[in-house]
C-alpha cells in the first residue's frame, strides 16, 4: 500500500484506542499491534522514512488493514 493509496482511507480510521491488523495480497496476517490512537499510529507507518529494512518491507506488502475498537 502506497503512501496515497493510505490517504484515501486514513478518514474511515477512528482515533478511538485499538488493535490493528495488516494483511498482504494473499490475506496473510503481516502484522499486529496496538495504539491509544489507530489513526496516528497507522498513519505513522505511511508518513516517516524507515530506519529499518524490516519495517519498510512491512509496509511495501500491506493490501488491507482491520482494526478493532477497545476500552
Amino acid at each position: 500500500m502506497t503512501a496515497t493509496e493510505f490517504q484515501q482511507i486514513s478518514s474511515t480510521i477512528p482515533l478511538s484506542p485499538g488493535i490493528y491488523k495488516y494483511y498482504d495480497a494473499g490475506n496473510t496476517l503481516l502484522y499486529v499491534g496496538k495504539a491509544k490512537s489507530l489513526r496516528k499510529r497507522i498513519s505513522s507507518y505511511f508518513s516517516k522514512t524507515f530506519t529499518s529494512y524490516k519495517t519498510h518491507e512491512l509496509v511495501q506488502r500491506i493490501a488491507r488493514i482491520e482494526f478493532t475498537i477497545v476500552d
